[in-house]
């Protein structure tokens, strides 16, 4: 019990520096109890990494005997070869936070377009997506990995935090969703004082009681680095009290906060789930048995072939034999009286060891669910076409399907507390903004303009890409959507993007990405542009008014609807002009090229509009006139 009659175990009822005092007892507590987890991360990191080190803290992952780990090193190391294709796998991929409405009007759907420009921004900034790499490592070799979302110096930021850091009661976390968790951390004393500066001079006496290390080296070091641990507790109930977040050294407490948030500011990833606890298996321990195994074997043949594959001369004791006369001189004469010498055949070594040793490598590959040719970078011999690809592919996904419904399923939790956490900020900085990379530009978005409640959207994940990875599997996949009429022509140069094509499509698609562009700025700053007589107009026509007609049925205001209405009239006026000037110029000769088809573009665009025999459509309410359109011999 402490002074004021609290139990250490609740250290979130403390206060001041019995705060530390309870926390850091819990915290050591912790560590005994789970010796064995550490000892486990231990052995899977030795297995991966092919080397020989001495603990996991700050002091001692370094710390290796050369000679034993040259002369131990595992030759066929089936650990870090299947965990390193099994990444690969997985994360090429970026998963897309998506914000969807349903049925919500026209400005509810622009925010939640914007908010996924937003997210997309800041998994930009913090390097999301590397550090959500590395974590699903740490998940493969330790079982868990982890990404930390966190606020500083007013932005939104993120870091990989090693597994070992993080500390949860077994008891606790039985069913894999403790109330409390804690980060051990080594931070260096300069920087923690400038983070609690009104502290510095209890943090520099502080940095003195740490553990020391053997070593003067380790000990020098141990006085510029301190044990810093951060700790939260989520409260019991919805509107609980009992909520805490704090930081402590020691018998020293730098922070002390209520902490009213339902969740922890991490993201976890685990490439195995057990039946209870919070910590996931990993790779590494579904493969230790057979990693075991194959070094055995290994080392029999090792063995077996320095004992049977020398060769060596049998000389009866006998015979007059000089010994000097066995060299390996070309030619060379040996005299002998009695027995001549003779060599001595060469044992075998039992074909059933590599027989074996094959047997034991497949049964790896099974287990991790990966063929060998996608371990070597290689495609079936036969399978050329996009077609056969995206099947052999998406057979092979099937066996990586919960993996990485897991792996996604972090994204989405990483889009909730990085929203969660701007609304947060937006309350002490309303200039909050967040700068989005889009294909060709970059957009700064304000969280002002994409602020919406919890309850008008829900989150789901899409493939940054749904196309194959390869040249030839994307433009055949793109030829196929254009010859079953899908997409045009236009749309299929942007699908490609190929680096080394970029001008060229760049070009050829300078029209519609203009005009993609211009209903952007109409619809979301309402602010109109005029068509130019050196657009495709009747392209223009077409894409403007399946705009209009999408936004109409999505609700959108009327002034935006009226600026699309308006950019139609526009270009009609401007065809209607170019048909009756006479071609004299170039230009006039290419409007007037143009203009040839207008009257068809006229007729598909009344039918496609719906207007009926008297021209008036019934969406539109007549502002589409058929009598401004040009006239010709197919209307």
């Amino acid at each position: 019990m402490n002074a004021d009659g609290l139990n250490k175990d609740k250290w979130w009822l403390s206060k001041n520096n019995d705060l530390a005092q309870n926390v850091t007892a819990f915290v050591s507590y912790t560590d005994k109890q789970q010796s064995y987890r550490s000892s486990d991360n231990l052995k899977h990191a030795k297995l991966y990494g092919n080397y020989e080190i001495s603990g996991l803290d700050a002091y001692s992952y370094n710390k290796t005997n050369v000679a034993y780990n040259t002369s131990h090193r595992v030759t066929l190391n089936i650990v870090q070869s299947m965990i390193d294709t099994v990444v690969s796998k997985i994360t090429k991929n970026k998963p897309r936070p998506n914000f969807l409405t349903e049925g919500g009007n026209f400005t509810l759907q622009q925010k939640a377009k914007k908010l996924t420009k937003f997210v997309d921004g800041i998994f930009g900034s913090t390097n999301f997506y590397e550090k959500a790499s590395k974590a699903f490592l740490d998940g493969c070799i330790f079982g868990t990995g982890a990404v930390k979302i966190f606020t500083a110096n007013g932005e939104i930021q993120c870091e990989r935090v090693f597994i070992e850091e993080i500390k949860v009661d077994d008891t606790e976390a039985f069913y894999s969703k403790p109330r409390q968790l804690h980060q051990v951390k080594h931070i260096h004393k300069d920087v923690l004082m400038g983070m609690f500066p009104k502290k510095a001079n209890l943090i520099e006496q502080a940095s003195s009681a740490q553990d020391n290390y053997p070593g003067s080296t380790a000990e020098l070091r141990n006085r510029e680095m301190i044990k810093v641990t951060e700790s939260w507790r989520i409260p019991s109930t919805k509107n609980g009290k009992d909520g805490k977040h704090a930081i402590t050294i020691n018998e020293l407490t730098l922070l002390d906060e209520p902490y009213t948030k339902s969740y922890f500011p991490f993201v976890f990833f685990r490439w195995g789930e057990r039946p209870v606890g919070f910590f996931g298996q990993g790779l590494a321990e579904q493969l230790v048995g057979l990693q075991l195994e194959i070094n055995k074997i290994l080392r029999t043949i090792q063995v077996s072939m320095h004992l049977v594959s020398v060769p060596k001369l049998l000389v009866e004791a006998s015979s007059k034999i000089v010994t000097a006369h066995l060299n390996n001189k070309i030619g060379g004469i040996i005299k002998y009286a009695g027995t001549p010498p003779s060599y001595a055949q060469l044992g075998t070594i039992p074909p059933d060891l590599f027989s074996h040793l094959d047997r034991l490598y497949a049964r790896a590959y099974e287990i991790s669910g990966i063929s060998q040719l996608s371990a070597q970078s290689q495609k079936p011999a036969g399978l050329d076409s996009g077609k056969a690809l995206r099947e052999y592919s998406a057979i092979e996904s099937e066996r990586f399907l919960s993996v990485a419904r897991r792996y996604e399923n972090g994204f989405i939790e990483a889009a909730e507390l990085m929203i969660d956490i701007a609304r947060d900020l937006y309350k002490s900085n309303k200039e909050l903004k967040i700068k989005a990379k889009g294909s060709k530009f970059i957009e700064t978005i304000k969280w002002s303009e994409v602020d919406m409640e919890e309850d008008k959207y829900m989150l789901d994940i899409f493939p940054a890409s749904s196309l194959s990875q390869t040249p030839a599997g994307r433009l055949q996949d793109v030829q196929e959507l254009m010859e079953a009429g899908f997409i045009g022509k236009e749309d299929g140069l942007k699908l490609l993007d190929f680096p080394d094509l970029e001008a060229a499509n760049n070009m050829l698609n300078a029209d519609a990405q203009n005009l993609d562009r211009v209903i952007e700025v109409m619809m979301d700053k309402g602010t109109y542009i005029s068509p130019e007589p050196y657009q495709n107009l009747e392209n223009a026509v077409r894409k403007v008014q399946q705009a209009y007609l999408m936004y109409r049925m999505q609700g959108a205001d009327e002034d935006r609807l009226e600026l699309l209405r308006q950019y139609m009239e526009d270009a009609q006026g401007l065809i209607m002009k170019a048909s009756q000037q006479g071609p004299t110029t170039d230009l006039q000769a290419t409007q007037a090229l143009a203009a040839q088809g207008a009257s068809t573009a006229a007729a598909e665009l009344a039918q496609n509009a719906g207007l009926g025999a008297e021209g008036i459509n019934p969406l539109t309410e007549g502002n589409i006139d058929l009598s401004t359109l040009p006239q010709g011999e197919d209307v």
